[in-house]
C-alpha cells in the first residue's frame, strides 16, 4: 500500500492535527483527541500523512492492537511514524481492509515477528507483507453492513455493561456509608465501650507505671453523622497503644535474600489480602521497622498515592511487614476491625482522606492525621449487625460483577467470531453474479506492474541503459490462493 511521507519542512501547512499511539481508543478502534500542532514545533516522529480511509496500525509494542480508520476530518494530516499507514486500493473497501486488520487471524501473521527487548516492535514492512483475504467489490461491502449491523449491537450491549462496571464501586460506597451512618442497623440498649479507659488499661498491663501519652482527639473540624446511642473518636484512640498506628518499611524491595513478606499498595487492589502472593524484603528490613510488623485482625490502609484500599490482616498472612506507603491499624477490643475496614471505604472516610492529602507528583497522608481521624463506632452488637447485612449485600454484588464480566468476555468473543467468520465467507451469502475475486487481483496485479515499469524507465533513463524487465521487475502479490471453506470462484488470498 502506498505510504505518503514529509519531512520536517514538508508539511504544506502552518497547523497540522497530529495522530500518535496516545490518540487512538483501543476499546473503540477509532482515533480521539489528534492534537493540532505547529509545524516548527512539530515531533520528529510527526512524518506520514494520513488520507481519509487509512488504517493505521501501531508497530510497536504493547500498542500493537492500537489500530483505528482515519476519518474524514483528518484527510491530509499526519501521523506518527510509530503507525504502518495502510491505503486500500480503489478495489477495496476501505473499512473492509479495517475489519480485516482487526482480526485474531491477521495478528497471527504480525506479532510473531515482535523485535527487541526493551522496546519490542515489529516492522512496518511485517504489517504490510501480511495477506488479507479479497471478495469482490460488491461482496465487500456486504460483509462491511453486515459486521457494522452486528457491531453495533455489541456497542449498545457493551456500553450497558460498562456503566454497570462503573455503577459497582459507587453502590458498594453508598452502601458503607449507609451501614456507617446508622440506615442499617440501630442501638438496641447496649452502650458503646469506653475506649479511651480501654486503651489506658492496656498500657498500664504492659508498661506499668511508665507514663501514659495521651491520644490525639478526634479531628471535628468537618463533623461526621452521629445516630443516636453511638460516640465519635479519634481513630488513635481506637487503637493498640503498644502497637500504634505507623508507617512501615521505607524501600523495601531487595535484589535477593529476601524472606519475610510485606504489603504493599498494589495488594491491597480489591480490598482484600486473601491469596495474595506478597514480595519480600530481607530480615535486616524487618528487623530494622519491626514496630510496623503485622498480625491477623489488624487492618492495613494506603497512605500514599491512593487512600480507597484497606484490607484486614487475614490468618494465612503471618510474620510479615508494610512498606512505607502503608499504615498498619491494630484496633482495641471491642472494635470489630471489619466494621473500621467498612467505615475507612465511607464515603466520609475518603473525602477525610483525600482533604488531607498533601504533595505534588504523589499525594500522601501523614500519620498525624490519620490517628487524628474522627471514627463514629456503634455498640459491639450493632457493629456485628451492620458486617452481617453488608456482607449479605456484597455476596449479591459479586454475583453481580461475575455475570458482568463474564457478558464482557463474551461479547469480546462475539466481536472475534464475527470478523472471523466474515472473512472466512460464513457471515454473508454469496452472489453468483459477483465478478470473480482472482479478476480483482490480476487489476491490482497489472496496475502494480506497470506502475514498477513506469519507476524502471525512469531510472533507467536517467542512467542511460536499457532495462531488463525480467530482472527488474519484482512482483510483491503472492500467488492466489482460495480461502478454505470459500468457492475458489469468489474470495481469494492476496499480499497487502
Amino acid at each position: 500500500m502506498p505510504i505518503a511521507k514529509v519531512g520536517r519542512s514538508g508539511y504544506g501547512r502552518d497547523r497540522f492535527r497530529y495522530i500518535d499511539i496516545g490518540s487512538i481508543d483501543s476499546e473503540s478502534n477509532r482515533v480521539r483527541n489528534a492534537q493540532w500542532i505547529d509545524s516548527e514545533e512539530a515531533p520528529s516522529r510527526a512524518r506520514q500523512v494520513v488520507r481519509a480511509g487509512d488504517t493505521v496500525y501501531s508497530t510497536v509494542r504493547p500498542y500493537l492492537r492500537k489500530i483505528a480508520i482515519v476519518p474524514g476530518d483528518l484527510d491530509g494530516h499526519v501521523a506518527s511514524t510509530g503507525f504502518a499507514v495502510l491505503r486500500p486500493h480503489e478495489e477495496i473497501d476501505a473499512r473492509y481492509l479495517f475489519y480485516v486488520t482487526l482480526t485474531s487471524e491477521f495478528a497471527a501473521q504480525v506479532l510473531p515477528k515482535q523485535r527487541g527487548v526493551s522496546y519490542p516492535a515489529v516492522r512496518e514492512a511485517d504489517v504490510l507483507n501480511a495477506s488479507i483475504p479479497i471478495a469482490p467489490p460488491a461482496e465487500q461491502r456486504r460483509i462491511v453492513e453486515v459486521i457494522e449491523d452486528h457491531l453495533s449491537r455489541l456497542d449498545v450491549a457493551d456500553g450497558a455493561l460498562a456503566h454497570a462496571k462503573v455503577l459497582a464501586p459507587l453502590q458498594a460506597r453508598s452502601l458503607f456509608t449507609a451501614a456507617t451512618e446508622g440506615r442499617v442497623a440501630h442501638a438496641l440498649n447496649e452502650a458503646v465501650p469506653d475506649f479511651r479507659e480501654r486503651r489506658q488499661e492496656l498500657w498500664k498491663n504492659v508498661n506499668g507505671r511508665k507514663k501514659y501519652k495521651p491520644p490525639v482527639s478526634a479531628d471535628l473540624s468537618v463533623s461526621p453523622v452521629v445516630p443516636d446511642g453511638w460516640a465519635v473518636f479519634s481513630l488513635e484512640e481506637l487503637t493498640d497503644p503498644i502497637r500504634i498506628i505507623r508507617y512501615g518499611i521505607l524501600m523495601p524491595k531487595v535484589k535477593e535474600g529476601g524472606v519475610v513478606p510485606y504489603v504493599e499498595v498494589k495488594d491491597l487492589v480489591g480490598c482484600s489480602l486473601r491469596e495474595k502472593e506478597l514480595h519480600l524484603t530481607s530480615r535486616e528490613l524487618d528487623e530494622k521497622f519491626s514496630g510496623a510488623r503485622i498480625r491477623s485482625g489488624d487492618l492495613v490502609l494506603a497512605v500514599r498515592g491512593s487512600y480507597d484500599r484497606s484490607a484486614v490482616v487475614p490468618p494465612s498472612i503471618v510474620s510479615a511487614n508494610v512498606s512505607r506507603d502503608v499504615a498498619r491499624i491494630a484496633p482495641l477490643p471491642g472494635l470489630g476491625v471489619e466494621y473500621l475496614h467498612l467505615y475507612l471505604q465511607s464515603r466520609f472516610a475518603q473525602n477525610y482522606l483525600k482533604n488531607h492529602a498533601r504533595g505534588v507528583a504523589v499525594k500522601g497522608v501523614n500519620i498525624a492525621s490519620i490517628r487524628s481521624m474522627p471514627v463514629v463506632v456503634p455498640p459491639p452488637s450493632v457493629q456485628r449487625a451492620i458486617v452481617e447485612y453488608v456482607q449479605q449485600k456484597q455476596t449479591v454484588t459479586e454475583v453481580a460483577d461475575a455475570v458482568v464480566a463474564r457478558s464482557a468476555r463474551r461479547s469480546a468473543a462475539l466481536r472475534r467470531g464475527v470478523l472471523s467468520k466474515a472473512f472466512k465467507g460464513q457471515l454473508v451469502a454469496q452472489n453468483p453474479g459477483d465478478e470473480h475475486a482472482s479478476v480483482v487481483i490480476e487489476r491490482i496485479r497489472a496496475e502494480r506492474d506497470a506502475r514498477k515499469e513506469t519507476v524502471i524507465e525512469r531510472r533507467t533513463h536517467r542512467r542511460r541503459r536499457v532495462p531488463d524487465l525480467n530482472e527488474s521487475v519484482l512482483s510483491s502479490i503472492q500467488s492466489s490462493v482460495a480461502v478454505p471453506g470459500r468457492h475458489n470462484t469468489v474470495q481469494q488470498e492476496f499480499e497487502l
